[in-house]
């Protein structure tokens, strides 16, 4: 009996601890060493081990903390250093005026011309050796004086060829050949009549130039080495005016700037400190005095419009002044005061408006 009532007993605690672990009012404890051992860890590697105690900690709380773990880790790290080596890049210098005069002196220019070629662009004003203008244009011309046989004003039309070689391209020389087309100067005051008169100016120039870089719009200066002849002839039969001749060496300097690949700005100046003039007879032996102590200045502005360096317009006004100052007494009476002058005294100015075309090789 007694041994009935026991085994119903532990069938009972039996049934109801059983029915308490489903129930949840029942757990079981682990040790804490069981405890350290089931919770995740983050190697690092990267990997992450899941607890064994879903209860406590879920696995994405896990890969959460294994997430901020990675990234604090990539933050702490210290920073890789890349060193990139640079090499050094030789950028060739343009062949200077002085460089370029040696290889004409030696008889070789092929590397200067090979430097362009190469550096340039193919439309750059540079690459052309020859250049051929030709451009009609108006002259204005009044000389003032105080004896009346060198005092006139006219205006007439003209027309100016020239051209320019380049043996470098900082190097060249350059001719220019301006001659009159029907015109005429003032005769005798009391009748006004007129004299067929011809002007001829010849400009010839050695060019040394430089540009500030290698770019077509790179500006540039020229600086010139100028002889000038300058001639006004008139029939030898007439007896209002004689003939005219003034020559000399001077300098100058020209500016080019672009301010577009097709359109250039170009600046002007010459001096010539000192200029031989001289008087020619014709019907009348003329003469202002023993000896003439003469200068001429000018100034230029001008423009290009290129199409390409091998077509371009080009128009130019130029201002000239030719001083001369005479010694001694004239050789004939002044026809207006009938007094014979001393010290003769003219100044000589001339604006030339040309526009023409420039062709380029």
């Amino acid at each position: 009996m007694n041994m009935l009532v026991l085994l119903f007993f532990n069938m009972a605690f039996a049934q109801s601890t059983f029915d308490g672990l489903q129930t949840g009012r029942y757990e079981i404890h682990k040790s804490a060493q069981q405890i350290k051992t089931t919770k995740a860890t983050v190697k690092k590697s990267g990997k992450i081990e899941i607890s064994k105690n879903p209860e406590r900690t879920t696995a994405s709380e896990f890969e959460k903390k294994a997430e901020m773990k990675i990234q604090s880790d990539v933050l702490l790290a210290p920073p890789v250093v890349v060193k990139v080596e640079q090499k050094d890049s030789v950028e060739k210098a343009e062949p200077t005026i002085a460089e370029q005069v040696q290889s004409l002196a030696s008889g070789d220019a092929t590397p200067v011309y090979d430097f362009y070629r190469e550096q340039v662009h193919p439309d750059d004003v540079r690459n052309n050796r020859v250049e051929i203008e030709v451009s009609p244009g108006i002259v204005s011309n009044e000389s003032k004086s105080n004896y009346s046989f060198r005092e006139y004003k006219n205006f007439f039309h003209a027309v100016t060829v020239g051209a320019n070689i380049w043996f470098t391209p900082l190097v060249g020389i350059s001719g220019h050949y301006t001659f009159s087309l029907a015109a005429d100067v003032g005769g005798d005051t009391a009748t006004n009549s007129k004299i067929a008169a011809n002007y001829e100016f010849i400009d010839l120039a050695v060019n040394l130039r430089r540009f500030f870089g290698l770019s077509r719009l790179s500006k540039s200066a020229e600086f010139d080495l100028l002889y000038s002849e300058n001639k006004m002839k008139t029939p030898t039969d007439n007896v209002s005016r004689g003939r005219i001749n003034s020559t000399g060496f001077g300098l100058g300097i020209k500016a080019r700037l672009p301010i577009s690949v097709n359109y250039a700005w170009v600046l002007g100046a010459s001096f010539f400190p000192r200029v031989q003039h001289s008087e020619s007879a014709t019907g009348i032996a003329l003469n202002s005095g023993s000896s003439a102590d003469s200068a001429k200045a000018g100034l230029d502005i001008g423009g290009e419009f290129k199409f390409n360096r091998e077509s371009q317009i080009i128009w130019n006004l130029s201002a000239t002044a030719e001083k001369n100052l005479f010694s001694g007494n004239a050789s004939l009476p002044d026809p207006a005061t009938g007094a014979t002058p001393e010290n003769v005294s003219v100044t000589n100015t001339m604006l030339i408006f040309n526009l023409g075309y420039r062709w380029g090789q």
